[in-house]
């Protein structure tokens, strides 16, 4: 079957023809990737200083793949830049697979320290080709989804001295920055100017076209500190959202506040309406907060990865 492909280019309005292929294709693509709109979204918009240090990183990182009728069938995607990739298709197309694959290998191969993927488990098919490539699976994680068609539980209390703030209300975001540089990083803060120049980069993810304040959310201590928080990527035209960037400071740990936050996040989704929310754990104290807040199913998801190099 007749195929053509090339590199990512923002010249040919690839941004908005990788959304709303994504969009259109939600439902398949939930379960034949780990991939949403959000992340797609993140991969665009979300330009820390590792990314703007290498020129056309959309171009090098992205490579499309369409059909005969010239409609776009799939395409590979490296999230950060690295070793890390994704391979996306239609249903139809899934037969494409191999070829994306090889292709990765043969332009990507060389990034260390290994290339990894992330794959459902519902892609079995994919799974049999990964290992006849050499790929092996590494890791195992689960991603949550909750029906919000349905009555939430109670939400856990805070602790006086403790409010929960979206950042349409109070838009902190250098507060945020110091919490998240903590949860995930195990960073101590930055100089006032070392942070400033974060923000320059950190900012800009918020210029993105599904960023929604109100559902970037944080727990806030009465000196004003965050100590925890999460923020809803939304999909809109699906009635959808993933709930990423979930965190407490190390200082703030098993005290309810994650809890607290997510649940604020899910009550939030279900008054604007959406239908579904999503959420991925890797730990095990993760997925067990998690399956505790009422998820109504769970799924399983595999890492594959080369040998190292």
């Amino acid at each position: 079957m007749k195929t053509t492909h090339r590199k990512y280019d923002e010249e040919a309005d690839d941004f908005r023809r990788l959304s709303r292929f994504i969009l259109e294709h939600n439902d398949d693509l939930r379960a034949y990737s780990t991939w949403c709109i959000g992340r797609f979204v993140d991969w665009k918009y979300g330009l820390y200083e590792s990314k703007t240090a290498v020129p056309d990183f959309c171009g090098q990182n992205a490579h499309l793949w369409f059909d005969g009728f010239g409609e776009l069938a799939g395409f590979a995607i490296a999230e950060n830049g690295d070793a890390d990739f994704a391979i996306l298709t239609t249903v139809g197309y899934r037969f494409l697979f191999a070829d994306m694959l090889q292709w990765v290998l043969a332009n990507w191969g060389e990034r260390q320290p290994r290339l990894a993927i992330e794959i459902t488990e519902q892609q079995t098919y994919e799974a049999e080709i990964l290992a006849s490539f050499g790929f092996r699976h590494g890791s195992t994680f689960f991603r949550q989804a909750f029906d919000l068609t349905q009555p939430l539980g109670a939400r856990f209390p805070l602790e006086a001295g403790f409010v929960l703030v979206d950042m349409a209300a109070h838009p902190d975001y250098m507060a945020q920055r110091i919490l998240r540089d903590d949860a995930f990083q195990g960073r101590i803060p930055a100089s006032e100017e070392a942070l400033r120049r974060e923000m320059l980069f950190y900012n800009h993810s918020h210029n993105g076209p599904i960023y929604h304040p109100q559902t970037d959310l944080c727990v806030m201590a009465a000196d004003g500190r965050f100590v925890s928080g999460c923020e809803a990527l939304i999909d809109a035209w699906n009635a959808e959202a993933d709930i990423e960037r979930v965190c407490t400071h190390s200082s703030f740990r098993q005290r309810g506040f994650a809890r607290a936050v997510i649940q604020e996040c899910l009550v939030r989704l279900q008054e604007m309406g959406m239908r579904k929310a999503y959420i991925t754990g890797y730990s095990e104290a993760a997925i067990k907060l998690y399956a505790s807040l009422g998820a109504a199913q769970e799924s399983r998801a595999f890492v594959y990865e080369t040998a190292v190099a």
